[in-house]
């Protein structure tokens, strides 16, 4: 997500609220929040899902109770395009189950 002009730790701040709540969404494997070495308005997130169900159940939860909920128009105002999404499937390494492969 490129943000815009000097408004990447913004961005960075709300996704971070976003992982506070993660290890209470059923699915959710990894989401890590990433800043460019060289560009310092560029965030990325990295997150892998158990299936595309548990996604799309995740962006229609309602947060927990007594949660201040980061919407995705929170994020969306602060960038300077649509976010650039990279969809990939992990195949191995360190930190995930393995993937059956099927």
């Amino acid at each position: 997500m490129r943000a815009r002009p000097g408004r990447g730790d913004d961005v960075q701040g709300l996704l971070l609220r976003v992982t506070e709540t993660l290890n209470l969404v059923p699915g959710c494997e990894l989401y890590v929040v990433h800043r460019s070495a060289t560009e310092p308005d560029t965030v990325w997130v990295s997150e892998c899902w158990a299936d595309q169900q548990a996604l799309e159940a995740s962006l229609g939860a309602s947060p927990p109770e007594g949660v201040d909920a980061v919407h995705p128009g929170d994020v969306l105002a602060l960038l300077a395009g649509p976010p650039e999404i990279i969809a990939v499937t992990p195949v191995g390494g360190v930190g995930l189950a393995p993937v059956e492969q099927g």
